[in-house]
C-alpha cells in the first residue's frame, strides 16, 4: 500500500504519522525526544510495516532541517503550516487553533480555510507544558496523573502564571501551607491558560476552537481552556500527532516523483556529528555536519547555507581569515540493539 509519512520534531517529543492515498491516518507513534538521532531511529523502527510503501516524506518541527537529513525528507514546512493543514482536514470550519507544546506555544487564526494570522511564543515557558511537568516532578507525580487529579479540586487557588520560575515558588508556599495537591494543580493549570490566552492580543478569537498537541491530552487544560474562552473546546483524539499528519499531508499534495527517504531501518546505520564555529564572518554560525560512517549526509546552522551540502577540510580554511574554529567531532556511532 502506497502512503505518505510525515514526523513531527519538537524539544520534547518526536511524532510520527502514516497516511494513505485518501488521507486516512494508517498509523501514528508519539514518543519522547531523547536525543533527535535515536528517537527517529527508534521511531521509524516501531512504525515500519512491510504491507507500506512510503512514497513521500515530510518534517516539521525545531528540529526539522536536522531530521531532514537524517531521514531523508522530501518537503521541510513550519509546524504552525502542519498545523493548520491537520486541523482543516478534520475540521474544515475551524477559526481558531490553539496548540501548547512542551517548550512553545502557538495560536493560529482561520478565516474561511485559510491561515491568516498566528502568534508563537518560543522565548518564556511560563505558557506551556514544562511548567507543568517541572511543578508535577516537584509534587512527586508523573504529567500523566496531572489532569485528572486538578479535576478533582474543590478549592480555587491563584497562582503567577507570567513567570514560571515564580509560579514554582508559589506552588512551594502553598504546599508548605498546606493546600491540597489537587487545588494546587487546578491553580496552576488555570495560571498557565490565562498566560497563554494573553498571546491572542490582536487575533480575533472565535469558534469553532480546536486544540492540539500532546497537553490537550490533559483534561483540565481542556476545562480550564472552556471557562476562560466560554465556549466547547474541540479536542482531536488524534491530538498528540496532528503536527505530523499535517506534514504527512503537504507531502502528499506535494507532486513527489521520486521519494529521498532513507528507510525505516536507520537503526542499521552507524550515524556521527561534528560541530564547528565558521568565523568567515561576523555571523560565527555553529555548524553541525552529520556523516554515516565516512559519507557526508549534510550540515545544518550555516546561515547562508555555504556548510549544508559540503563536507568541512580540517585545518583548511575557507578563506584567508581562518574560517573553521573550534571544530570537535563526535566520534560515537549512534546505534540501536534490537528490541
Amino acid at each position: 500500500m502506497k502512503c505518505w509519512l510525515g514526523v513531527d520534531c519538537g524539544s520534547v517529543s518526536v511524532k510520527f504519522a502514516l497516511i494513505d492515498e485518501d488521507g486516512n491516518l494508517l498509523d501514528s507513534l508519539y514518543l519522547r525526544n531523547e536525543g533527535i538521532t535515536e528517537t527517529v531511529q527508534r521511531g521509524l523502527k516501531k512504525i515500519c510495516n512491510d504491507d507500506y510503501e512510503v512514497v513521500g516524506t515530510g518534517c516539521t518541527g525545531s528540529g526539522r532541517q536536522f531530521l531532514k537529513i537524517i531521514m531523508g525528507a522530501d518537503i521541510v514546512k513550519t509546524e504552525i503550516l502542519a498545523h493548520t493543514i491537520a486541523t482543516l482536514q478534520y475540521y474544515p470550519e475551524a477559526r481558531t487553533i490553539m496548540d501548547i507544546g512542551g517548550e512553545d506555544c502557538k495560536i493560529m487564526e482561520i478565516r474561511d480555510g485559510v491561515l491568516t494570522s498566528f502568534i508563537m511564543n518560543n522565548v518564556c515557558g511560563a505558557g506551556t507544558g514544562a511548567v507543568i511537568e517541572a511543578i508535577a516532578s516537584r509534587l512527586g507525580m508523573r504529567i500523566e496523573e496531572v489532569g485528572d487529579l486538578a479535576l478533582s479540586s474543590t478549592q480555587k487557588l491563584d497562582f503567577p502564571g507570567k513567570c514560571g520560575i515564580f509560579c514554582q515558588s508559589a506552588v512551594v508556599s502553598r504546599l508548605n501551607a498546606g493546600a491540597a495537591k489537587s487545588d494546587i494543580m487546578m491553580g496552576v493549570v488555570r495560571a498557565l491558560i490565562n498566560n497563554y490566552l494573553t498571546l491572542a492580543r490582536g487575533i480575533q478569537l472565535s469558534p469553532p476552537y480546536v486544540f492540539q498537541g500532546a497537553t490537550a491530552r490533559n483534561g483540565a487544560m481542556i476545562q480550564a481552556l472552556e471557562e476562560q474562552l466560554d465556549h466547547d473546546v474541540i479536542v482531536p483524539p488524534q491530538c498528540a500527532v496532528m503536527g505530523a499528519i499535517g506534514i504527512a499531508l503537504m507531502a502528499r499534495e506535494s507532486g513527489i516523483a521520486r521519494t529521498r527517504f532513507r528507510g525505516f531501518h536507520l537503526d542499521a546505520l552507524c550515524h556521527r556529528s561534528m560541530n564547528f564555529r565558521c568565523e568567515d564572518c561576523p555571523n560565527q554560525c555553529e555548524v553541525t555536519h552529520l556523516y554515516e560512517g565516512e559519507k557526508f549526509l549534510g550540515g545544518v546552522g550555516s546561515r547562508c547555507g555555504k556548510w549544508d551540502a559540503r563536507p568541512r577540510v580540517l585545518g583548511v580554511p575557507e578563506s584567508g581569515t581562518g574560517a573553521l574554529a573550534g571544530a570537535r567531532e563526535d566520534p560515537v556511532c549512534i546505534t540501536l540493539s534490537p528490541s
